[in-house]
């Protein structure tokens, strides 16, 4: 029973109906900016599952612009043995009721009422960075819950199990009926004496010796599972220099929150979860209360998760999303005013062991590599010189651009493989480096071989900008040592003796970004169209036969 698509009407700031369709992806990720709904979705998708109870009215706040006329609509639509099934929960000033897609009430009678049922035994694990200590009690007993429930069910259902817990429990349900067969036995008997007389009352208050009036005490079968887990309790504590057995429930949030997670990771590993498993697990912004170092342990936590069952949480952290773990797939969604884009679906099957070597070094080396993800234009350099002119570009213009320095050419392949499979539009900017000054013929032919790999990965909604032969030399100043690049372009940057070259750097960036296009640039950075324009600018310096012969050889540089 898999959640395929959820959709919220006048619930808080979904005053129209939206809706979100979820992949068979095992990590799903919500985006999105400060207010458009994020959590309040999660809050939803909780809600639906809530019991409704006839005493307690959902509260006046749940309703868009608070107003209790209208009517909240929450629809799940399950996948069941391939089949769709679509739920809907209404709230119209009352607890809540459930309907099928026809608007037939599903209650008592009705042919999906055993189907509903089963569905919110299954109600999501759901984490919040405000969690009362009532509610994170309340999950810790729901994970005991689950796990004495599947343990039981084990003992009920295993025909081949000749354990001793399996014959006492076995004992246990025969000893029970029959214990409870003979107090019904006594009870009768006095229930008798009682029936007795309350019916000769009523012969003589209603003149009618016919009245007869027996009470009996009903029969039992024994008990049931759910009896049993209802009747335990669970509880969490934690040890401290200073303090031992206090309550999870009493810790910071932070500690609250990782405790859960780390519970939930650590059952799934030790196969206590099951495989497959169909219940959800809800994080509401799961970097909140963390420290950085916890915040990057966590992503490798949720990764762990969400390779065993459904995970769907929201975020504004971009180090959660690590490509280099061995995850299966992950699926992002950004929330706007109206909708919900799906902004990347992937899988790391197309990632060989460089690609994810250089993965894990841009994590250590940048930890937000992967904004890309919140970004609206996106651009790859190559180095330092190029990154901190842009940087300063971005900040003067206000524009919202992401810059990936990828620090080689091998890396700035894999981030094209990245990018390419979450289909997002993107620049790039790489140094030619066919400067047979300062190369030796064999590094030459490399780099020719690197440059022409590049433009392999090449799609549609990406274009390649080359600087030649590198971006010093492009922008029209000396070559530079790799000690002094940075000092070099950040005096250009703030020297106004520098606002030459600045401005020329400018236009070329207005050019990139379409904010002024120039017909006639004043840098020497051509777009790469053709993988011929590499082997015309390096026939020069390496000659025809040797553009050839260095198609087979490459070298990783990270220099810059």
């Amino acid at each position: 029973m898999r959640l395929k698509r959820f959709s919220v009407t006048n619930y808080k700031v979904f005053c129209e109906k939206f809706s979100i369709n979820f992949s068979q992806q095992d990590i799903a990720i919500l985006t999105g900016k400060n207010n458009t709904g994020k959590s309040t979705f999660l809050e939803a998708i909780n809600q639906f599952y809530l019991p409704t109870v006839a005493k307690t009215k959902i509260p006046v706040e749940c309703y868009s612009d608070q107003d209790e006329s209208k009517v909240i609509e929450l629809e799940a639509v399950f996948l069941i043995d391939g089949e769709e099934l679509t739920i809907l929960k209404r709230y119209a000033n009352d607890s809540g009721k459930y309907f099928d897609q026809d608007g037939k009430e599903i209650k008592k009678g009705h042919i999906l009422k055993t189907v509903l049922d089963k569905l919110l035994e299954n109600s999501p694990y759901y984490i919040t960075p405000y969690m009362t200590t009532d509610e994170v009690d309340k999950q810790v007993q729901e994970i005991y819950s689950h796990l004495l429930t599947a343990e039981l069910t084990k003992l009920e259902n295993d025909e081949s199990d000749l354990s001793k817990s399996k014959q006492e429990y076995l004992e246990l349900k025969r000893a029970i009926p029959k214990l409870l067969s003979q107090l019904k036995s006594n009870t009768d008997q006095a229930l008798k004496a009682v029936s007795d007389n309350v019916s000769k009352n009523l012969q003589g208050l209603f003149s009618n010796k016919d009245l007869q009036l027996a009470v009996s005490g009903g029969d039992s079968n024994g008990f049931s599972i759910a009896e049993i887990v209802k009747s335990t309790n669970s509880s969490v504590t934690i040890d401290n220099k200073q303090f031992q057995g206090m309550p999870l429930s009493t810790q910071g949030t932070g500690i609250q929150r990782m405790s859960l997670i780390f519970i939930f990771q650590n059952m799934i590993e030790q196969g206590m979860l099951g495989i497959n498993e169909n219940k959800m697990l809800l994080i509401d912004e799961p970097e909140a209360f963390l420290h950085p170092e916890a915040v990057r342990a966590l992503s490798q936590s949720l990764y762990t998760i969400g390779g065993k069952m459904p995970l769907i949480i929201s975020t504004h952290s971009p180090v959660l999303i690590d490509l280099s773990e061995n995850h299966t797939s992950i699926q992002v969604l950004r929330i706007g005013s109206n909708e919900a884009i799906e902004l990347f679906q992937s899988s790391n099957s197309v990632f060989d062991e460089n690609d994810i070597t250089n993965m894990k070094i841009l994590n250590y080396v940048d930890s937000y590599i992967n904004e890309f993800f919140f970004a609206n234009n996106i651009i790859i350099v190559e180095g330092d010189t190029e990154y901190i002119a842009l940087k300063h570009y971005i900040k003067e213009k206000e524009l919202s651009i992401h810059v990936i320095r990828a620090r080689g050419k091998s890396t700035i392949c894999t981030l094209m493989k990245i990018l390419n499979q979450f289909k997002a539009p993107y620049y790039i900017l790489h140094d030619m480096d066919n400067n047979n000054t300062k190369y030796e013929q064999k590094t030459l032919k490399a780099q020719l071989t690197n440059c022409k790999n590049i433009f392999k990965l090449k799609q549609e909604n990406n274009t390649i900008f080359a600087s030649v032969a590198n971006f010093e030399q492009a922008i029209g100043i000396v070559e530079v040592p790799d000690r002094k690049k940075t000092s070099t372009i950040y005096g250009i940057m703030n020297d106004p003796s520098g606002v030459t070259v600045k401005n020329r750097i400018y236009s070329f960036f207005d050019h990139i970004f379409d904010i002024r296009k120039s017909d006639k640039l004043e840098v020497n950075i051509i777009e790469i169209l053709y993988e011929s324009v590499y082997e015309e600018l390096f026939m020069p310096v390496v000659g025809n036969e040797h553009v050839a012969a260095g198609a087979e050889e490459v070298v990783t540089y990270m220099t810059e």
